[in-house]
């Protein structure tokens, strides 16, 4: 096992009882993706066999790669979700867990062959956050807002006769 120590942390999809089914919803997968804005540190990265890219945003150049877990092995049977844990080592509910935050991620490496394909492949297994941005939803302006709701009780035996209803005169 490796641990990536100080990465920054964004698009988090470490919920236990909802992995990401976005790509694959058979085998749905835990995931973050790790940032470095340290050339060295990224370069130390890919001789472990990441998928480092380079990206930019506002500040410069930073260097990302995604790590995932998937919920079930080749055998169908599920997989321990991914811990996420504080510094004190406490557990951290997952929705709290907002972009840019920092932490230390453990990572199982293995070799793989398949069909004449040979590599490193890594799997996300643990993260330990030592910063914690707490995200915080923020409410949208489109959103309902409360108002009175009135309540009709209806038996279910009860019919409604197509004759209650008057069609109004609607040019469409």
């Amino acid at each position: 096992m490796a641990i990536l120590k100080n990465v920054e942390l964004f698009f988090a999809k470490l919920d236990p009882k909802k992995p990401n089914a976005t790509f694959d919803t058979e085998n749905p997968t835990w995931e973050v993706q790790i940032r470095t804005r340290d050339k060295a540190v990224a370069k130390s990265w890919k001789d472990m066999h990441l998928n480092v890219r380079p990206d930019e945003d506002e500040s410069g150049v930073y260097y990302k790669a995604n790590l995932k877990k998937k919920s079930k092995k080749r055998d169908g049977t599920p997989q321990n979700p991914v811990n996420l844990v504080g510094g004190n080592l406490a557990a951290i509910d997952p929705s709290t867990l907002g972009n840019g935050s920092i932490g230390n991620v453990r990572i199982y490496q293995y070799e793989y062959n398949v069909a004449g394909r040979t590599g490193t492949a890594s799997m996300l297994m643990d993260v330990q956050v030592t910063t914690l941005r707490e995200y915080t939803p923020k409410p949208r302006e489109d959103a309902f807002e409360m108002t009175e709701m009135e309540v009709i009780k209806v038996a279910d035996n009860q019919q409604i006769d197509a004759e209650d209803f008057v069609e109004d005169d609607l040019d469409f």
